[in-house]
């Protein structure tokens, strides 16, 4: 039985051994001795605190979810102007297969799962409306196109993983810092004239 007032440390331990074991090992390949073993502890101990794999898999995405959320609270919201928390925002997105190698990983194996997965399906799609609500919540304070709105921050969200997997399966295809770059001068662009042109 475990130690009281254990409970929070052994369970994150275990999320953090699973999150490990996803990264070096995959999802498809992932079991519960492996992760038992990661994070030093008995699968008795695991069940106690994870009534199944299934549940301890949503944890570890929940767990993925929350520091990405963590970034943006610590390096977007002290910024201003809000140009510079949208481009920001956007670093932050177009540079994660580089400053976060590992979350990239963990998150490709769930988006794969997430096909067969209705539960995994429901948690990743639920990352998306995040990304694309903290996008539009920063693209508001700089334009107020209802058209641009609606549909950059998709296009944003899906540059960024797009050209994110591409980079994470081959880091040599592309510099990332310059693509970063380059991205935020098509956005940056791409709002002067279509607002520009609507202030003519």
């Amino acid at each position: 039985m475990p130690k009281v007032g254990m409970e929070e440390i052994r369970k994150e331990q275990v999320i953090t051994a699973a999150k490990n074991c996803i990264v070096s090992k995959g999802l498809s390949n992932l079991s519960m001795k492996d992760i038992a073993a990661q994070a030093g502890v008995s699968t008795g101990i695991i069940y106690h605190y994870f009534e199944s794999k299934e549940v301890l898999l949503m944890q570890v995405l929940k767990s993925s979810f929350r520091q990405s959320h963590e970034k943006v609270m610590e390096t977007v919201e002290p910024l201003n102007p809000p140009e510079e928390k949208l481009m920001k925002h956007l670093e932050n997105i177009n540079l994660v297969p580089k400053d976060n190698p590992e979350y990239m990983t963990v998150f490709l194996n769930y988006m794969g799962e997430a096909i067969h997965n209705p539960n995994i399906r429901a948690m990743v799609n639920k990352l998306f409306k995040n990304l694309t609500d903290y996008t539009g919540n920063y693209l508001q304070h700089v334009t107020t196109d209802e058209q641009q709105l609606k549909n950059l921050p998709m296009m944003i969200i899906g540059f960024g993983i797009g050209l994110g997997t591409m980079w994470t399966l081959n880091n040599e295809l592309y510099d990332i810092e310059e693509m970063d770059e380059l991205l935020k001068d098509v956005i940056t662009s791409y709002l002067a004239i279509k607002n520009g042109g609507d202030n003519e």
